[in-house]
């Protein structure tokens, strides 16, 4: 059976998208539905969750809405600094004054292209339609005369009556069709639903911001992609560590296929084991008829990520290294060696390297995971990213607010969130952008933002006195000190802190992990080490 992709446009873009599915048409079933946003996201999951399609192409705004809200495979239409310059060079063709409206966030590549051409090129960004609208407005009373940008916008920019060239080439839809395609074919002949396989959707254009620690990590990335070797990513609770495992394996020879992902934390040994090894009929109580293949069978052809690998037990280390320095492994009550082909990625927010010295990890696996190494800066040494990262997380909400009021907010609190220590990093940034969307949408008074937020600043302001007053008096807010010190002293301390933590919140382990700003795994993996387990 041919791939079956639904293709969501309701913009100029449907013409071209149009006319280069009928190329695609000896190869898949491709099926153009003009829907967008709420409308789209309903009519996807009917058609996902009744098996009638396989993945799913959109782009702009509506594929930003779709990306954050759709559990099911999702190719978003890019563009890059090639497509841009190629349609300011194209509009500039039939107008000297030209603008440029894109979704989101600006490009690099403009400054180069004005300095090539010496213009100037007037530019909006956008969210809702709304935004889209008030954008083109603006940049017609300031005398352009074409607009380069999505097919929402083109569409805008001729009610205006001016010129419009679509931001979108052939080659960048064609490309979306073609991953589309590779998505839906590997989902098919890897028995997805059945299965742990995943497929990835996220690239190294997911990894947003512009300071140094970030242009650094994407070219790390890049780089780790073109070749073959295990890679080691290392980096705290809450920067991205799967982000960017999900990166390198989209952007390397195995994008495509499974990628198969699982926290060694998370799991009790015995699980662990199946799940990593997978068993035989018969192999232990409870055991499913015909066996189970592990996660290493499952990722035939494709990748393996074991995110907080540091908490693998050692006999497990020993068996890991064995699959790969001789690429078999045996299952669960099985002597036959099953060969298995797959790359490597591991994740740890400790420090591997001392947990060698402590005798808690293998120092011969560790060289063998440490082929490639990518080390996540903390959220606090990416303080210029702020900016960004809070700007795409506000506009990707399912919350329905306008940019202006988004960025009226980030105005406001841009300030503040550039002082805070983010224990939480990356992840807590996107929870409290999530809360603020919400409240964005029921409050129009920013004057008293902070009262959203009494969990994120009264620990900062904690943090502030007690540096200025001298020792803390734990007895006053003991919730805000043990946040503070859980940033504060080393790793080895931090499990007596989730303990306290526990205490406070009755043994409820989501309400710990919130507090703290860490995942729900962190806090059971600390509990555990307390328990002696």
């Amino acid at each position: 059976m041919k791939p079956r992709i639904v293709v969501f446009s309701i913009s100029a873009l449907a013409g071209t998208l149009r006319e280069i599915a009928r190329d695609y048409a000896p190869h898949a079933s491709i099926e153009l539905v003009p829907k967008a946003y709420e409308e789209a996201l309903a009519y996807a999951r009917n058609r996902y969750f009744t098996d009638t399609v396989d993945v799913f192409v959109a782009a702009g705004s509506n594929g930003a809405f779709l990306q954050g809200q759709l559990e099911a495979p999702l190719v978003v239409i890019r563009t890059d600094g090639f497509d841009l310059m190629r349609a300011l060079a194209l509009a500039r063709k039939n107008a000297p004054q030209v603008g440029l409206v894109t979704y989101e966030t600006a490009f690099e590549e403009l400054a180069q292209f004005s300095r090539a051409f010496d213009v100037t090129i007037p530019t909006r960004t956008y969210r809702t339609p709304e935004d889209a609208r008030q954008a083109v407005r603006e940049l017609a009373q300031l005398g352009v005369k074409a607009i380069v940008g999505p097919g929402l916008v083109n569409e805008i920019a001729q009610e205006f009556q001016l010129d419009s060239v679509l931001i979108y080439s052939r080659q960048g839809v064609m490309k979306a069709f073609d991953e589309a395609v590779r998505l839906a074919g590997a989902k098919a002949g890897g028995n997805a639903r059945a299965s742990r396989q995943t497929y990835t959707y996220h690239t190294e254009q997911d990894l947003l911001g512009s300071s140094a620690a970030a242009v650094q990590l994407r070219n790390t990335v890049r780089m780790c992609a073109t070749v073959e070797f295990s890679v080691l990513i290392q980096g705290e609770t809450g920067v991205g560590k799967e982000l960017v495992a999900q990166s390198i394996h989209t952007a390397s020879a195995r994008a495509g296929k499974p990628f198969v992902a699982i926290n060694c934390a998370s799991l009790t040994e015995s699980l662990l084991e199946s799940e990593l090894f997978g068993y035989e009929e018969g192999a232990f109580s409870g055991a499913v008829k015909g066996g189970r293949a592990g996660m290493f069978e499952s990722a035939q052809g494709g990748t393996v990520f074991l995110d907080e690998i540091g908490d693998m037990p050692l006999a497990f280390q020993t068996r890991l290294l064995r699959i790969l320095e001789e690429g078999t492994v045996r299952r669960i009550g099985s002597t036959a060696a099953r060969r298995v082909d797959f790359r490597l990625l591991a994740a740890s927010h400790v420090n591997l390297q001392q947990a060698v010295e402590q005798g808690r990890f293998r120092e011969d696996l560790y060289y063998r995971l440490n082929e490639l190494l990518v080390r996540i800066p903390p959220l606090r040494e990416r303080v210029d990213d702020i900016e960004s990262l809070a700007g795409h997380f506000l506009r990707t909400t399912p919350v329905r607010v306008s940019k202006a009021v988004f960025d009226e907010f980030l105005a406001e609190s841009l300030p503040v969130f550039q002082t805070l220590p983010w224990p939480g990093n990356i992840r807590q940034l996107r929870n409290v952008c999530k809360r603020a969307a919400v409240m964005l949408s029921q409050e129009g008074d920013l004057r008293h933002w902070r009262d959203w937020f009494p969990d994120l600043l009264d620990v900062a302001v904690g943090s502030q006195a007690r540096q200025a007053a001298g020792p803390p008096l734990t007895d006053q807010n003991p919730w805000a000190e043990l946040v503070y010190r859980y940033r504060q002293v080393p790793p080895a301390e931090r499990p007596d802190i989730v303990r306290q933590m526990l205490n406070l919140t009755g043994g409820e382990v989501g309400k710990a992990a919130k507090a703290l700003g860490v995942s729900r795994s962190t806090v059971w993996r600390m509990s555990r080490s307390i328990a002696g387990v």
